[in-house]
């Protein structure tokens, strides 16, 4: 009996090299797998069927090469080692496939005979592989080592010797054919323990490397200061949100502290670490936080000074999710309040829909929304529209502007101005009217704030001028004191030698100075440089009328009427609006009275209304205008309308 399984294990020897060669191979091919599906997760179910269909698919075709070995007890093929790894790699779901793949290659090619003692020997040893895969599973792969190697490869040889054991007690093969197996089954386990051993250092290092790909990943994705994952991090949360759940609606927040320079120059280096995970965890805490659990919200560092907060199930256009916006700028304002002694973080509070994010281009919407809301003077800012569409119409208002610069024809029309108890017309205010390719108005404010982004304010302000100019000199047949008003910011008065080109222009034109007024706006970021007060100096000594536009009644009004020659002030038609209440005609009252003690007359704009006249006269203002004298029109028909009736 010895002496026929000494035998067979010296056959078995010499058979080693080819062995070795095959399990070479094998651990190759499944380095080449790990590599090209490093993104697929170890225990993803697609890992075991490739293990299975691996060591199957190696197992067929090393069957069809020694099919000719087939009926003798020599086989020299790792047939076990490759059921037992199919089982160990891929659980039952490669143990079944790398089973299916070698016995059909058995049937196929090796006939009938023995099949099935050789079913049932492989279907043991798969079995065991599957069972060692339960067993590993609770082991880190990034910690395998000796132990682990040693303890399968016991196994591995258990396996082999039971199956064939099995088959022989159950009679399916005889007692030579058995002890042939026994030796060679000694022997030929040997190329299993450094088969074993280099795929689990693969699998170590190949864990390994994810491992760490994973921590930079981690890391890249969050912020190193406040620990919150970061802008990249909320780019990839959106495309995978939009592109999973396109049907649930999602908005984005933004939390902007303003002030945050100054708070943490007050409160230490550190407070700005600390405190943005604490307002995150204010805003998106499951039990306590100021958005709704329902809502799923997840924050996000969006910059230095800003906190995203991703919500779904809000669209913006609902009422009941702009109703959430505002309660969440309340808790906010709060929550500030309770902060450290020291100053208090002011915040403007801006949401956008993620439905309008264009396919691919997430990093372009966060950066247009980020600008919006730094742009944005409101405390809380709803961004409905589409920065794509928005861009555009903002490229074609300023395409519009350059033209308008270049030909010296701005779209003017003159909102008349009246002496209001005579209805006579003693002036005209220009005033924008301009409209984009669509046929759509173009708001005057959105039409200056695209002039004074891309730095064309003073240029677009200019020809202005020139057209109101070139009015002037057409017009024939006017009262003495009949002059046009044109709206000039502070940044054309900051402007060196402002003042003299007016003055040379209305020379050049052969305009009567006074028949030009310039209503001064934006008085509130007028500088206090030489410039400015040179330029009201060479206006004011031409005779061109001076104009203060959105006259108040506080003291910075009224240092201004001392400051400058202003010949008339305007209160806006908020106010005029407003003459049902009492504090509102006191506060017109006071303005007017201010007014006229620095010589000035005081024109209320906004008179919509007969009972807005009566009572504008009973306080003694004399001059206004509004839709109920004239709306703005060309210049071709103001002039008939000198008389309203």
């Amino acid at each position: 009996m010895m002496e026929l399984i000494v035998a067979q294990a010296a056959a078995s020897a010499a058979e080693l090299p080819f062995l070795l060669l095959q399990a070479a191979a094998v651990v190759g091919m499944l380095s080449v797998l790990m590599l090209l599906h490093r993104t697929i997760a170890f225990n993803d179910v697609r890992y075991k069927v490739y293990y299975g269909v691996v060591f199957g698919v190696t197992g067929f075709l090393l069957t069809l090469l020694v099919s000719e070995f087939i009926q003798l007890p020599s086989k020299p093929y790792i047939r076990s080692d490759l059921l037992f790894l199919a089982g160990v790699l891929g659980s039952w779901q490669g143990g079944l496939i790398g089973l299916a793949f070698i016995s059909a290659a058995r049937y196929l090619f090796g006939g009938p005979a023995f099949f099935g003692a050789a079913l049932l020997d492989m279907s043991i040893i798969s079995a065991f592989g599957i069972a060692v895969y339960g067993w590993m599973r609770g082991r880190r792969l990034t910690e395998l080592g000796i132990r682990e190697i040693t303890g399968v490869f016991a196994i591995r040889i258990f396996a082999a010797l039971f199956a064939i054991s099995m088959t022989y007690l159950l009679g399916m093969i005889g007692e030579e054919l058995f002890l042939s197996n026994v030796g060679r089954r000694i022997v030929g386990a040997s190329v299993g323990l450094p088969m074993i051993a280099c795929l689990f250092l693969v699998l170590r290092s190949e864990a390994r490397a994810r491992d760490a790909a994973k921590k930079r990943d981690v890391a890249a994705r969050t912020d190193s200061l406040t620990g919150l994952p970061n802008r990249r991090a909320l780019k990839d949360h959106i495309e995978m949100t939009t592109r999973q759940t396109p049907a649930v609606p999602h908005a984005l927040l933004l939390i902007e502290i303003v002030n945050i320079a100054d708070v943490a120059a007050y409160q230490g280096e550190d407070w700005a670490d600390l405190f943005w995970p604490k307002l995150a965890q204010e805003v998106c805490d499951d039990d306590n936080g100021l958005l709704s659990k329902a809502n799923a919200p997840r924050s996000f560092m969006f910059g230095d000074a800003t906190l995203a907060v991703v919500v779904a199930g809000i669209s913006l256009e609902k009422s009941e999710s702009a109703s959430l916006v505002m309660h969440l700028h309340e808790g906010l304002i709060s929550f500030f309040r309770t902060a450290e002694a020291g100053p208090v973080p002011h915040f403007k509070l801006g949401a956008a829909n993620l439905e309008m994010v264009p396919d691919q281009n997430v990093a372009s919407f966060l950066r247009h929304l980020s600008l919006a809301l730094r742009r944005s003077e409101n405390p809380v800012q709803i961004f409905p529209f589409s920065f794509a569409e928005k861009a555009a119409r903002d490229e074609g208002v300023r395409q519009m502007l350059v033209r308008w610069i270049k030909n010296g024809r701005p779209p003017i029309f003159y909102q008349p101005k009246f002496e209001i108890h005579t209805r006579r017309m003693v002036g005209a205010e220009a005033l924008l009217r301009a409209v984009d390719t669509h046929g759509q108005a173009l708001s005057p404010y959105y039409v200056l704030e695209i002039a004074e982004r891309h730095r064309l304010l003073v240029d677009f302000e200019w020809s202005t001028i020139e057209a109101v100019v070139r009015d002037l000199a057409e017009l024939r047949d006017v009262d003495a004191d009949f002059h046009l008003a044109v709206n000039i910011s502070a940044s054309s008065f900051a402007t060196a030698r402002f003042g003299e080109r007016v003055v040379a222009l209305l020379q050049a034109a052969a305009v009567p100075a006074y028949r030009l007024s310039i209503e001064v706006t934006e008085m509130s970021k007028m500088p206090s440089i030489d410039a400015v007060q040179h330029n009201f100096d060479a206006l004011f000594a031409a005779g061109i009328r001076l104009a203060l536009d959105d006259f108040g009644t506080g003291y910075a009004a009224l240092t201004l009427l001392a400051r400058f020659p202003f010949e008339e002030v305007k209160i806006d038609h908020w106010m005029t609006s407003r003459l049902d209440q009492a504090r509102f005609r006191d506060a017109v009252v006071l303005a007017f009275e201010s007014a006229e003690r620095y010589g000035a007359k005081l024109v209320t704009e906004g008179i919509e209304t007969e009972e807005q006249s009566r009572m504008l006269m009973q306080m003694g203002i004399r001059f206004g205008q509004g839709y109920l004298y004239s709306p703005a029109v060309p210049l071709e028909r103001l002039l008939p309308q000198r008389k309203c009736a």
